[in-house]
């Protein structure tokens, strides 16, 4: 009989902590998102800086990986820009890895192709996602007002 309600409070607390980490999971998902769109959405954002968190998006994209909707041909695309990167960032020279020159072509052709493409599946998917949970404040007016103001 204690071998019962031991297994029954382990899996309580067991449920409790996965419930608990859920919501970590989402508000972490969330805030390393919005960190990587007020970077590389935000055109007051120099490419030197968005240069710098390629990594940042790199981790999360594998870390996410099915969150953000990429159709099979940017999804190799951007396997295929990952690839180079780190190829690119391997290569040292006197022990370091290469302070500029031809990141930025790597980069500039990143943005270009697939990385245009992934940063604007995030931001839609955020902003689907704000419409959504954002219906009830909308800034349309109910239909019954619209028709006493027309």
């Amino acid at each position: 009989m204690q071998f019962y309600i031991t297994s029954l409070l382990i899996c309580v607390l067991l449920g409790i902590v996965r419930f608990a980490s859920a919501g970590t999971y989402s508000s972490s998902y969330e805030a390393h998102r919005n960190y990587l769109l007020n970077i590389f959405h935000n055109p007051l954002v120099n490419d030197s800086i968005k240069e710098r968190n390629i990594p940042e998006l790199i981790a999360f994209y594998h870390r996410y990986p099915t969150d953000v909707p990429l159709s099979d041909a940017d999804r190799q695309q951007f396997e295929r820009f990952i690839h180079d990167y780190r190829e690119y960032r391997r290569v040292l020279i006197d022990g370091v890895p290469p302070q500029g020159g031809t990141i930025g072509n790597v980069f500039g052709h990143f943005l270009g192709r697939v990385g245009t493409r992934y940063i604007s599946s995030l931001f839609n998917k955020k902003r689907e996602e704000g419409l959504s949970t954002h219906a009830k404040n909308s800034t349309t007016p109910p239909s019954r007002i619209q028709n006493i103001t027309n």
